[in-house]
């Protein structure tokens, strides 16, 4: 009998690396540098080899799935599942808070309040917490996906339902994008704090450096005898004012609490 467990045990292991081998891809890293192959941003470079899971944005299956398996992604800060569904399909989702162990998931256009379950907005009640937003329907969600981040569902209306952000933004969204309720997992990551160097450059962050360390050659602060303060005018490495309010800064904030229409 014990044989029987450890022979299907290791089997099913088995089976479930060859399934990720499929749903991950690799990725080429740009090390701050632009199409030309020009250093442009001076804090980037290195960092250990990743590879990139690919995650199912769409959530068009009209089906009942198990969560296989909890992953942490590189690319993504709350936590992704390994769902298989009725019909053995198998793909990568973001867990929802309430979702953060193996366990069981509705994924279609269902009616009612079930959490981490992906249905239209005309089919979630006001007063919920929704993440996993799309801005047009069927292309896929780009709002609210980021670890510990939610929105608000306001009120409906005949065509549009509307969405308050964390960042004050209130959205008119149609009735027929999907969302998913509840707030995204790894709520705990915004007090992850990263405490050594080396960490930072395994992560592909290189050292910053002051201006006004630098030579005159290297930037525009450097230069002068002894320890010195920047000038009245910031600029950048390239020669250009920077740190000054400006109209563009200004337009954002006069909009912040304004509507925004994706019809």
């Amino acid at each position: 009998m014990k044989k029987e467990k450890h022979f299907i045990k290791q089997n099913f292991v088995f089976m479930l690396s060859r399934i990720k081998k499929n749903l991950v891809i690799g990725f080429s890293k740009r090390a701050g540098r632009n199409f030309f192959g020009r250093k442009t941003v001076f804090t980037q470079s290195g960092g250990v080899f990743t590879k990139l899971r690919i995650i199912d944005f769409f959530r068009l299956l009209n089906r009942k799935g198990v969560v296989l398996s909890v992953e942490k992604d590189v690319k993504r800060t709350g936590y992704i599942g390994l769902i298989m569904f009725e019909n053995g399909f198998f793909s990568y989702i973001l867990l929802s808070s309430t979702m953060q162990k193996v366990g069981s998931i509705i994924n279609g256009f269902n009616i009612g309040n079930f959490f981490n379950s992906s249905k239209f907005l005309m089919n979630i009640s006001t007063g919920n917490f929704v993440h996993h937003i799309e801005k047009i329907p069927g292309s896929g969600a780009i709002f609210v996906r980021s670890a510990g981040s939610s929105s608000f569902l306001i009120s409906e209306d005949d065509n549009f339902s509307f969405v308050k952000m964390q960042s004050g933004w209130l959205l008119k969204l149609s009735k027929f994008n999907i969302g998913v309720i509840g707030t995204v997992s790894n709520i705990d990551h915004q007090t992850n704090r990263v405490k050594n160097a080396g960490k930072n450059r395994l992560l592909g962050v290189r050292p910053k450096v002051r201006g006004v360390a630098m030579n005159p050659c290297d930037h525009p602060h450097g230069g002068g005898e002894g320890t010195g303060s920047p000038p009245s005018a910031h600029k950048t490495p390239w020669g250009k004012l920077t740190k000054v309010p400006t109209l563009r800064k200004k337009k954002y904030l006069l909009k912040k609490k304004l509507f925004k229409i994706y019809d």
